[in-house]
Protein backbone atom coordinates (compact mmCIF):
# COMPACT_ATOMS: atom_id res chain seq x y z
CA UNK A 1 0.00 0.00 0.00
CA UNK A 2 1.15 3.43 -0.79
CA UNK A 3 0.77 6.50 1.31
CA UNK A 4 -1.84 7.90 -1.10
CA UNK A 5 -4.00 4.80 -0.82
CA UNK A 6 -3.75 4.96 2.95
CA UNK A 7 -4.83 8.63 2.98
CA UNK A 8 -7.76 7.97 0.62
CA UNK A 9 -8.90 5.08 2.79
CA UNK A 10 -8.66 7.21 5.92
CA UNK A 11 -10.64 10.06 4.31
CA UNK A 12 -13.34 7.64 3.11
CA UNK A 13 -13.53 6.07 6.57
CA UNK A 14 -13.86 9.48 8.22
CA UNK A 15 -16.61 10.48 5.75
CA UNK A 16 -18.59 7.32 6.54
CA UNK A 17 -18.08 7.90 10.27
CA UNK A 18 -19.26 11.51 9.95
CA UNK A 19 -22.39 10.40 8.05
CA UNK A 20 -23.19 7.76 10.67
CA UNK A 21 -22.68 10.25 13.51
CA UNK A 22 -25.00 12.73 11.79
CA UNK A 23 -27.65 10.04 11.25
CA UNK A 24 -27.51 8.99 14.91
CA UNK A 25 -27.82 12.64 16.02
CA UNK A 26 -30.89 13.20 13.82
CA UNK A 27 -32.47 9.98 15.11
CA UNK A 28 -31.78 11.08 18.69
CA UNK A 29 -33.46 14.46 18.12
CA UNK A 30 -36.45 12.75 16.53
CA UNK A 31 -36.70 10.36 19.47
CA UNK A 32 -36.66 13.23 21.98
CA UNK A 33 -39.30 15.14 19.98
CA UNK A 34 -41.53 12.05 19.80
CA UNK A 35 -41.19 11.53 23.54
CA UNK A 36 -42.06 15.17 24.22
CA UNK A 37 -45.08 14.94 21.91
CA UNK A 38 -46.27 11.75 23.63
CA UNK A 39 -45.84 13.32 27.07
CA UNK A 40 -47.87 16.37 25.98
CA UNK A 41 -50.64 14.16 24.60
CA UNK A 42 -50.70 12.07 27.79
CA UNK A 43 -50.81 15.14 30.00
CA UNK A 44 -53.73 16.59 28.04
CA UNK A 45 -55.62 13.29 28.19
CA UNK A 46 -55.03 12.87 31.93
CA UNK A 47 -56.35 16.40 32.52
CA UNK A 48 -59.51 15.52 30.60
CA UNK A 49 -60.02 12.34 32.61
CA UNK A 50 -59.56 14.22 35.89
CA UNK A 51 -62.11 16.85 34.82
CA UNK A 52 -64.58 14.16 33.79
CA UNK A 53 -64.18 12.51 37.21
CA UNK A 54 -64.73 15.80 39.08
CA UNK A 55 -67.72 16.89 37.00
CA UNK A 56 -69.42 13.49 37.24
CA UNK A 57 -69.29 13.43 41.03
CA UNK A 58 -70.10 17.13 41.50
CA UNK A 59 -73.56 17.63 42.93
CA UNK A 60 -73.58 14.37 44.88
CA UNK A 61 -76.02 15.15 47.69
CA UNK A 62 -77.21 11.97 49.45
CA UNK A 63 -78.69 13.96 52.36
CA UNK A 64 -80.79 16.00 49.86
CA UNK A 65 -79.56 19.25 51.42
CA UNK A 66 -79.82 21.05 48.08
CA UNK A 67 -76.12 21.53 47.30
CA UNK A 68 -75.37 22.85 43.82
CA UNK A 69 -72.88 20.94 41.68
CA UNK A 70 -71.47 24.07 40.08
CA UNK A 71 -70.42 26.81 42.50
CA UNK A 72 -68.48 29.12 40.16
CA UNK A 73 -68.28 29.19 36.37
CA UNK A 74 -65.82 31.37 34.46
CA UNK A 75 -64.02 31.07 31.14
CA UNK A 76 -60.73 30.47 32.95
CA UNK A 77 -62.01 28.12 35.63
CA UNK A 78 -64.78 26.60 37.63
CA UNK A 79 -65.59 25.40 41.13
CA UNK A 80 -67.51 22.22 41.93
CA UNK A 81 -69.02 20.86 45.13
CA UNK A 82 -70.22 17.47 46.33
CA UNK A 83 -71.29 16.06 49.70
CA UNK A 84 -69.09 12.99 49.43
CA UNK A 85 -69.38 11.91 53.06
CA UNK A 86 -73.17 12.38 53.18
CA UNK A 87 -73.14 14.62 56.25
CA UNK A 88 -75.36 17.27 54.64
CA UNK A 89 -72.57 19.82 54.14
CA UNK A 90 -69.74 20.55 51.75
CA UNK A 91 -66.39 21.02 53.46
CA UNK A 92 -64.38 23.62 51.57
CA UNK A 93 -61.10 22.29 52.96
CA UNK A 94 -61.57 18.75 51.67
CA UNK A 95 -62.03 16.95 48.35
CA UNK A 96 -65.73 17.87 48.53
CA UNK A 97 -64.69 21.24 47.08
CA UNK A 98 -62.75 21.14 43.80
CA UNK A 99 -61.79 24.07 41.60
CA UNK A 100 -60.04 24.22 38.23
CA UNK A 101 -58.01 27.23 37.08
CA UNK A 102 -56.37 28.04 33.76
CA UNK A 103 -53.55 30.51 34.21
CA UNK A 104 -52.42 31.24 30.66
CA UNK A 105 -50.00 33.94 31.91
CA UNK A 106 -48.04 31.27 33.78
CA UNK A 107 -49.06 28.64 31.18
CA UNK A 108 -50.50 26.25 33.78
CA UNK A 109 -53.73 24.32 34.37
CA UNK A 110 -54.33 23.60 38.05
CA UNK A 111 -56.80 21.54 40.02
CA UNK A 112 -57.43 22.84 43.52
CA UNK A 113 -58.73 20.15 45.88
CA UNK A 114 -59.86 21.68 49.14
CA UNK A 115 -56.99 24.02 49.97
CA UNK A 116 -54.30 22.18 47.99
CA UNK A 117 -53.34 23.29 44.49
CA UNK A 118 -52.25 20.50 42.15
CA UNK A 119 -50.71 21.52 38.81
CA UNK A 120 -52.09 19.27 36.08
CA UNK A 121 -50.43 20.68 32.99
CA UNK A 122 -47.64 23.10 32.16
CA UNK A 123 -46.94 24.74 28.80
CA UNK A 124 -50.65 25.60 28.37
CA UNK A 125 -51.16 27.97 25.44
CA UNK A 126 -54.95 27.70 25.30
CA UNK A 127 -57.47 26.79 27.96
CA UNK A 128 -61.15 27.72 27.92
CA UNK A 129 -64.13 26.49 29.89
CA UNK A 130 -67.57 26.75 28.30
CA UNK A 131 -70.93 26.02 29.84
CA UNK A 132 -73.97 24.50 28.15
CA UNK A 133 -77.64 24.44 29.13
CA UNK A 134 -80.01 21.45 28.77
CA UNK A 135 -80.48 22.20 25.04
CA UNK A 136 -76.73 22.37 24.41
CA UNK A 137 -76.78 26.14 23.97
CA UNK A 138 -73.89 28.11 25.41
CA UNK A 139 -74.36 29.95 28.70
CA UNK A 140 -72.17 33.06 28.70
CA UNK A 141 -69.24 33.01 31.12
CA UNK A 142 -68.82 34.22 33.76
CA UNK A 143 -72.12 32.65 34.72
CA UNK A 144 -74.07 34.72 37.21
CA UNK A 145 -74.86 33.02 40.54
CA UNK A 146 -78.57 32.89 39.68
CA UNK A 147 -77.90 31.20 36.33
CA UNK A 148 -75.62 28.42 37.62
CA UNK A 149 -78.59 26.04 37.81
CA UNK A 150 -79.11 26.46 34.03
CA UNK A 151 -75.72 24.86 33.34
CA UNK A 152 -76.03 21.16 32.53
CA UNK A 153 -72.62 20.47 30.99
CA UNK A 154 -69.05 21.75 31.12
CA UNK A 155 -66.68 21.87 28.16
CA UNK A 156 -62.92 22.27 28.43
CA UNK A 157 -60.73 22.99 25.41
CA UNK A 158 -57.03 22.61 26.13
CA UNK A 159 -53.90 23.29 24.05
CA UNK A 160 -50.43 22.33 25.27
CA UNK A 161 -47.18 23.25 23.54
CA UNK A 162 -44.19 21.71 25.32
CA UNK A 163 -40.77 23.00 24.25
CA UNK A 164 -39.24 21.06 21.41
CA UNK A 165 -42.40 20.37 19.40
CA UNK A 166 -43.95 22.50 16.69
CA UNK A 167 -47.64 21.54 16.89
CA UNK A 168 -49.67 21.73 20.11
CA UNK A 169 -51.39 18.78 21.73
CA UNK A 170 -55.09 19.54 21.90
CA UNK A 171 -58.02 17.97 23.69
CA UNK A 172 -61.61 18.92 24.22
CA UNK A 173 -64.15 17.39 26.56
CA UNK A 174 -67.83 17.93 27.30
CA UNK A 175 -69.01 16.40 30.59
CA UNK A 176 -72.55 16.47 31.92
CA UNK A 177 -73.27 17.68 35.45
CA UNK A 178 -75.34 15.66 37.89
CA UNK A 179 -78.92 16.90 38.02
CA UNK A 180 -80.13 14.84 40.99
CA UNK A 181 -78.22 12.87 43.64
Amino acid sequence: MTLVELLVGTVLGLAVLAALTSAVAVAGRMLVAAGTRAEGEDTAQLAMEALRFDVRRAGWDPAAAGHAALVDARADGLALAADLDGDGGVATDSEESVAWRCATASRRLSRIVGLQSLPLADHVIGCVFRYLDHDGAAVAAPVAAGDLTRVRAVELSLLLLPPGISHPASRSLIAALRVTP
